[in-house]
This record gives C-alpha cells, sequence and structure tokens, in this order.
C-alpha cells in the first residue's frame, strides 16, 4: 500500500506525460511529443482524429498533427489516472470545435504508458505506447 501511494505521488508530481501533450494540443506543437513516445506508438483513434495501427513516433506525430490542425481545443480537463509499478493510464476530456463548421465535438484520450523497469523509482521515464481515442 505504502509503495503504491509513493508511486502515485511521484507520477502526479512529474505528471507521467500530461504537460507536454496538453502544451502540444493547446498550441499546435506536436514535435514536444517525441520525447514522450516510444519508438513505436499503436493507435485506435476515432473520428475526428481517425487513426489506426502501429506507428513510429515520428510518423504518429506527423499524422495527428496533420489531423488536428483541422480543429481547435476548447476545454482540456485530466480526468482520471492509474499507476502500477512501471504501467500507468491517463485519460483527458476535451471538448474540439472544427475550424470550418464551428461543430463542437466531445473526445476522451486514453493514454497507456509504460515506464522503464530498470531506471530507480525516482528517475523514471514514462512513455507513451498505445493512444486510445473516443468521441464522446
Amino acid at each position: 500500500m505504502l509503495t503504491t501511494l509513493l508511486l502515485l505521488l511521484q507520477i502526479t508530481q512529474h505528471y507521467l506525460v500530461m504537460q507536454p501533450l496538453q502544451e502540444a494540443i493547446q498550441h499546435g506543437r506536436f514535435n514536444a511529443l517525441i520525447p514522450i513516445c516510444r519508438q513505436r506508438v499503436v493507435l485506435n483513434l476515432e473520428e475526428p482524429l481517425a487513426l489506426q495501427g502501429t506507428m513510429s513516433k515520428e510518423q504518429f506525430i506527423e499524422e495527428f498533427s496533420s489531423r488536428f490542425s483541422s480543429l481547435e481545443a476548447e476545454k482540456i480537463e485530466w480526468s482520471s489516472i492509474q499507476a502500477e509499478e512501471n504501467i500507468a493510464v491517463q485519460s483527458l476530456n476535451l471538448i474540439l470545435k472544427k475550424r470550418f463548421s464551428g461543430a463542437k465535438v466531445f473526445y476522451k484520450l486514453i493514454l497507456f504508458m509504460s515506464a522503464d523497469p530498470f531506471h530507480e523509482p525516482k528517475e523514471k521515464e514514462w512513455k507513451l505506447y498505445y493512444l486510445r481515442g473516443l468521441k464522446i
């Protein structure tokens, strides 16, 4: 129990991948995601982002950026975090606005991350390996 509490404290302190992703969505600078992604990222994103399959992190960022360019984030809200020893899951609720039509899209991103089990707990680097996107 104490180990889990210490792990959660460490995770929330470092925000896992929250900050880079939030800034990328707010400012459209998706290259900031490169350091927080594994070499290969598995994607399962519904419309309006519509990306499926396994991609290199560079290809993922290029495709994600391209699809996100027609959207604007009106609201970003981190809704949950669950962590085990070297696996963590975060979810992000978004209210997106389509730039041309003005239509709103309610969307949830679920980020699955892993940490290198050989690093000391204080030095864990969480990396995104799977991204799920749902239109809600």
